[in-house]
């Protein structure tokens, strides 16, 4: 040890010797020590016996930290004992749920956790950053006092950490060795969305957020990746530590909430400071982190990309899938709500306890600048796009109280006059049946939605004479069990510069013929047209007819007839 040490060290001992002899300035924290890899620091340390509702806040600078004033402060309301793994302890996640407090955070990828009792924080290094980086941990009692008390070596670092930016990995939970890279070369990737009450059990992988992923940066998440065939399957969980129990939630109570896929309150923390808040979409930038992570680690097929859900996870598809045509070629909702709105029984109550403090006005904004209804409202996102995005299949129940079908007939509808490319089917079922006894064709489209391509063009049908009518959402108004696009198909498609073909079909048992339906090509790879583009048109054997391109250079063909199952074959050229 040499002299400067020694010197350090004597310091330190007699800055807490003296705080001894008055022990409500002595910090919580002692034992700070800092790991750096991967573009993070993990920060761990020890805690005294705290009293409850304390909260801990962490501080950095580039030289060592003697007044927290003079440094930054980047962690707040950091729960106590936050070395605790909460995914591992069942009552996080339901004020019915048993309390198991015993496990520590697995970092290293191997079984060796951290105590349970201490205390955790993880460190984003921001990307310009370049040498030693020092940190402070303080506490903050219930009533909102800190004690900024600093003694290095005990609560702050001395000689401090070297620090880099780089790419954040998320770190392997289960046993053995994690999958190696490219495992999923050229497969499909499945982003498969959970219900509300869900939490994936015995998930791969842990990684903590960077401060553009939460409320505060440093929260735990967890997800699953697994290879299953041709394909490899993502299962998030939607869940975040808000350090206080969500009382406000109907069916919550616990501090581990639900964000319906999008996110939350930037101050959830404190419903006192909601107010001042904003709603931000924490929760999408982490799923786009994950397929990120996943896509590039797994190597999976970047033209196969999928996004499915039910309940909550529907929205999800709704809400997050149907907004990234670049990454998804198609999606499957079951029973999701299509637009957040105050009709019927109101589809925004959900999004209340956890972005709001009470009925969500217009001028309620997201981090975005719009309001919060229109960021979430699926109606106006269809109505309002001109891209190519992803084909969606839907079902949804008349009865669902949980999903109001007032909002289903318009999104149906702007899906259709948009030319976008679906099918949908709903019943007179609740949410917890609705689908349940759809026919096998319908039920297929949880494995159809795998047939699409990014680099595949498909053709979109719209007013088609087979469909049945929703209604005006009006629970009395419209066909209680029907369907819209249902057993549209295609197949020999010719997307060459010089031509495009295509046979469209029509089929399902009970169907009557002729069926009649607009035709909308989606996603040319090749034929590409310019606004207004003069095209000759062949309908089976009918004779050429002139149509022109639309405003965007897209192709319809309004009011193509299919006379029987063998369909009809439809060939467009230059004119």
């Amino acid at each position: 040890m040499n002299k400067l040490t020694r010197c350090g060290l004597l310091a330190s001992l007699l800055a807490l010797a003296a705080l001894c002899g008055r022990a409500e300035a002595a910090p919580l924290a002692s034992g700070l020590k800092a790991s750096a890899r991967d573009g993070q620091i993990f920060l761990t340390w020890k805690e005294a016996e705290t009293p409850g509702g304390t909260t801990f806040n962490v501080y950095l600078a580039a030289s060592p930290i003697a007044d927290v004033k003079r440094a930054q402060r980047i962690g707040h309301h950091i729960e106590r004992q936050s070395a605790m793994d909460w995914w591992e302890d069942k009552a996080s996640f339901s004020k019915q749920g048993e309390s198991d407090r015993s496990r520590g955070y697995r970092l290293q990828g191997t079984d060796e956790r951290l105590d349970p009792t201490g205390g955790l924080f993880v460190h984003t290094v921001a990307r310009n950053t370049r040498g030693r980086l020092y940190f402070a941990v303080t506490h903050t009692d219930a009533a909102g006092k800190e004690d900024a008390t600093v003694i290095p070596g005990v609560n702050a670092l001395s000689d401090g950490v070297a620090a880099a930016p780089g790419n954040l990995q998320p770190i392997w939970q289960r046993a053995g060795r994690p999958p190696e890279p490219g495992t999923g070369k050229g497969k499909g990737l499945w982003l498969n969305l959970h219900g509300k009450s869900g939490v994936v059990a015995d998930s791969e992988y842990l990684a903590f957020g960077d401060a553009t992923m939460g409320w505060r940066e440093g929260l735990p998440f967890r997800f699953s990746v697994r290879v299953q065939g041709d394909e490899v399957v993502i299962r998030p969980t939607d869940r975040t530590w808000i350090n206080r129990p969500h009382n406000e939630a109907g069916d919550g109570g616990a501090p581990a909430i639900w964000t319906f896929w999008y996110g939350y309150n930037s101050n959830i923390y404190d419903r006192e400071r909601m107010a001042q808040g904003t709603p931000t979409n924490y929760t999408e930038r982490r799923l786009l982190w994950i397929l990120d992570w996943v896509g590039r680690q797994y190597q999976t097929d970047p033209k196969r990309w999928y996004c499915s859900g039910s309940s909550m996870g529907g929205c999800g598809t709704i809400s997050f899938g149907l907004r990234h045509p670049e990454l998804f070629a198609a999606c499957h909702a079951h029973v999701p709500i299509v637009s957040y709105t105050y009709l019927g029984k109101g589809s925004a109550h959900r999004l209340e306890p956890s972005c709001w403090i009470g009925a969500i006005t217009s001028d309620v904004k997201t981090n975005e600048g719009v309001p919060l209804l229109e960021r979430l409202n699926g109606t106006k996102f269809i109505t309002e796009t001109r891209v190519d995005l992803p084909f969606l299949f839907i079902l949804n129940g008349r009865k669902d109280d949980s999903i109001p079908w007032e909002n289903n007939p318009p999104f149906y509808r702007a899906l259709s006059d948009g030319a976008n490319g679906f099918a949908v089917y709903w019943d007179d079922g609740e949410h917890s049946t609705a689908g349940k006894g759809a026919p096998d064709d319908v039920k297929a489209w949880t494995q159809r939605f795998r047939r699409f391509r990014l680099d595949q063009s498909f053709p979109a049908f719209a007013h088609t004479s087979s469909n049945r009518d929703a209604g005006n959402g009006q629970p009395a108004d419209g066909d209680l069990i029907g369907w819209i696009n249902r057993g549209m198909d295609w197949k020999d498609i010719e997307d060459e510069p010089d031509h495009y073909a295509i046979a469209v079909l029509a089929d399902y048992p009970g169907i009557e013929y002729p069926v009649k339906t607009d035709v909308t090509l989606r996603r040319v790879q090749q034929f590409k047209t310019g606004p207004g583009a003069k095209l000759s048109v062949v309908v089976g054997d009918a004779r050429p007819v002139a149509v022109d391109a639309g405003p965007t250079g897209r192709i319809s063909i309004p009011s193509v007839v299919i006379p029987s199952s063998a369909g009809v074959r439809i060939v467009i050229r230059r004119r």
